[in-house]
């Protein structure tokens, strides 16, 4: 009986350690395609001096893109929409352009 109980650790021990190696291999390939954080906010940064106020990383329109915000020189807002594997800026505009003072998108 203490060989199947040594056994069953054993093997219970080995897919559990599969398991934490899979997760731990997808994170690291997610991660290892595209640009660093640090390449994106270089990249906006020379699109739109100013101060980096916050980076997010997120999936739009079936493609991984980086959304930077900075307080430009000027004291404007603004948000660029960077793609995480090229580099190329999607978008630039200044924070909730087309939407009224509430934040809700302005009918025209």
């Amino acid at each position: 009986m203490e060989k199947k109980f040594i056994a069953g650790s054993a093997l219970g021990a080995l897919v559990i350690a599969g398991g934490i190696a899979g997760v731990v291999s997808a994170q690291t390939a997610a991660r290892a395609t595209g640009l660093t954080e640090a390449q994106i906010i270089e990249i906006a940064l020379a699109e739109v001096p100013g101060e980096v106020q916050e980076v997010e990383r997120e999936r739009e329109r079936g493609i991984i893109v980086y959304e930077v915000e900075i307080l430009a020189e000027d004291g404007t807002e603004m948000e660029l929409e960077i793609d995480a594997e090229t580099g190329d800026i999607l978008q630039v505009e200044a924070e909730h352009e087309g939407c009224d003072k509430d934040g809700d998108h302005k009918d025209t």
